[in-house]
């Protein structure tokens, strides 16, 4: 009977050395990551923290640039472009808590004007993102596309030179359709 007895607290037993096993990798794993399990599971993740919504060579193209120098200052990602003898300035932002409706009410209350438009494109299908427009009525320099993309992004363009033909808009544009999720 005692052996019996031993036969059914060995499996026991093995069993319980082996969630102790899991148990204590499972420690191991949280102390060797630098946080605590509670800090890594509610600490969001800020993306684009490193403000690197696109490559420079993206950011670049996009605005013509012929040198891109990065001035950030979170939570905004600045750039100053050298286009020629002239310059731009570009920002972007990024927001997982304000809507697109909100951001719109916001820049109307500013006395922005703000254009509705939806960014297209065709593959096996339509696929649309809603976005807009915002420019300062007395600065036409500058132009700012506002879209969804898991959140809501902004870029904008400030053409800072007269003889460079650059289009804020067009840029702000390109810039907004390169990051938004447009796969079918």
């Amino acid at each position: 009977m005692m052996i019996q007895k031993g036969a059914v607290m060995i499996p026991f037993s093995v069993r319980n050395a082996g969630l102790a096993v899991i148990a204590l990798a499972g420690l191991l794993t949280g102390c060797s990551s630098g946080t605590t399990p509670e800090a890594a599971r509610t600490a969001p993740a800020a993306p684009f923290a490193d403000c690197a919504p696109l490559s420079t060579q993206q950011i670049s193209d996009a605005v013509h640039a012929d040198r891109l120098i990065a001035q950030h200052t979170l939570p905004a990602c600045r750039w100053a472009a050298q286009i020629g003898a002239g310059g731009a300035d570009i920002s972007f932002t990024f927001s997982a808590t304000d809507s697109l409706q909100q951001l719109w009410d916001r820049a109307r209350s500013d006395g922005f004007q703000t254009e509705h438009m939806v960014i297209t494109k065709h593959a096996l299908g339509t696929v649309t993102a809603t976005a807009f427009y915002v420019r300062d009525p007395h600065d036409p320099t500058g132009c700012a596309v506002v879209a969804a993309s898991n959140g809501a992004i902004t870029w904008r363009v400030q053409n800072l030179s007269r003889t460079t033909s650059l289009d804020p808009c067009a840029a702000s544009l390109e810039l907004a359709t390169m990051m938004v999720d447009l796969s079918p």
